[in-house]
């Protein structure tokens, strides 16, 4: 496994970075679509699309996951022609949910096929009600509570921090307001926000800003973040959650020699290796397959026969396992391709874990190179592009709508 210290975000434009992170969610809920409600190492791997048993699909159709993050890009990027500015408006993000619910607006399928329990119960309320203020306070009230902490708002956030990643304030701010649509609970508003600082950072490092943007960031990343900045972040974010403060922080190391930055950042990394719970998971799980691989230390811990067992890395739609599984699969595999195979394959709520770490792997991986297929040998260089994720690409249903909805985002963020 490459030193997290020594694994660097690729600079892009902030247009390449919406286009491929919203289409790499895409990608990855509809790689990891088939297996869904599986259990781990059921399955034969999968690396390439496969039809849905599940819901009688074809190969590369993405779920709602997808739909509902699209719903929310539209909500933002069309803001301007209902007369609101800054595009973020609580309400119309609940009428986009409910016409991809009923009407099946923004679905790969033109139906919706699938949809959370706690969604569908909060767009039921919002419907039943005349004063659309009543029903969002209804919703806040009756959803408030432990039982209502999956992942539904999650999986759906991203476009929060592709569209205001010039202010971290505000992009946290509206990540925890949009989870309160249809999932008040405080854990689900504080994995939104801690994500969407997450993209945020990432947006901040990558991409360079303009002179003709209305909006400059407010306290720009340090340039190269690597991997171990952004887990660093993780591990010192100041959670009120509890369980999300066990799940992901980690106290800093007392004594850190800081004389020399490449030394730092192996002590650092050490440290987290040894106490933050994430990297002391991928440490036990890689001294566990080479006490088992005849192989001795050359073995791969991105291989999905190499997952760590369902009791040890949960994948289910409880928003905490979501989080904690995605952030597995980003910081044990070093390119875009081998981080979403180890997401397809996990099973349970693979589509949505996929889709939550591709939003982010496409942030930190999509370059400003030419596409696989448009320029033969362009995947040479690049770790978000491959012959694989290619092919995922022509075997993905409706991107063409993605890549609208994701246009449409990009138009909206040159404004902001």
């Amino acid at each position: 496994m490459t030193p997290l210290h020594a694994q660097h975000i690729v600079p892009a434009s902030s247009s390449t970075k919406i286009r491929l992170s919203l289409l790499a969610t895409a990608l990855v809920d509809a790689l990891g679509g088939p297996t869904e409600f599986h259990r781990r190492f059921s399955f034969p791997p999968v690396t390439s699309m496969i039809p849905s048993s599940g819901f009688g699909l074809p190969k590369g159709v993405w779920t709602d996951d997808t739909s509902m993050a699209l719903c929310l890009a539209r909500s933002i990027a069309s803001s301007n022609a209902r007369g609101i500015q800054d595009g973020f408006d609580e309400h119309d993000q609940l009428r986009a949910y409910i016409a991809w619910w009923t009407r099946g607006e923004l679905s790969a399928v033109g139906r919706c096929f699938d949809i959370g329990g706690t969604v569908s119960r909060s767009l039921s309320i919002y419907s039943s009600y005349v004063d659309a203020k009543d029903s969002l306070e209804k919703i806040k009230t009756e959803m408030n509570h432990e039982s209502c902490s999956g992942n539904g708002s999650l999986m759906r956030v991203l476009p929060i921090g592709l569209a205001y990643w010039k202010s971290e304030s505000k992009a946290r701010m509206y990540a925890r307001r949009s989870s309160t649509t249809t999932h008040p609970n405080e854990m689900c508003q504080e994995a939104c926000e801690v994500w969407i600082g997450a993209i945020v950072k990432t947006m901040q490092s990558a991409c360079p800003t303009t002179t003709t943007s209305t909006t400059l960031p407010e306290a720009p990343t340090e340039r190269n973040l690597s991997k171990l900045d952004l887990l660093e972040y993780f591990a010192s974010f100041p959670y009120r959650n509890k369980d999300l403060r066990d799940a992901l922080s980690c106290a800093p190391p007392t004594g850190l020699d800081s004389s020399e930055t490449t030394d730092r950042n192996t002590q650092l990394e050490a440290h987290y290796r040894a106490h933050h719970p994430i990297l002391k998971l991928i440490v036990t799980t890689s001294e566990e397959i080479t006490k088992r691989s005849k192989r001795g230390s050359n073995i791969n811990i991105a291989d999905p026969l190499n997952l760590p067992s369902e009791s040890v890395l949960p994948s289910s739609g409880y928003v905490l396992r979501t989080l904690v599984a995605a952030l597995y699969c980003f910081f044990v595999s070093s390119t875009f391709e081998d981080g979403a195979i180890l997401a397809a394959n996990l099973g349970d709520d693979s589509d949505t874990v996929g889709a939550v770490y591709a939003g982010l792997a496409g942030c930190w991986y999509a370059g400003d190179e030419a596409t696989m297929g448009e320029e033969p040998g362009a995947e040479k260089d690049s770790l978000f592009w491959s012959k694989r994720v290619d092919e995922w690409k022509k075997d993905l249903v409706r991107r063409d709508l993605v890549e609208k909805v994701a246009e449409e985002l990009v138009e909206f963020e040159a404004r902001w």
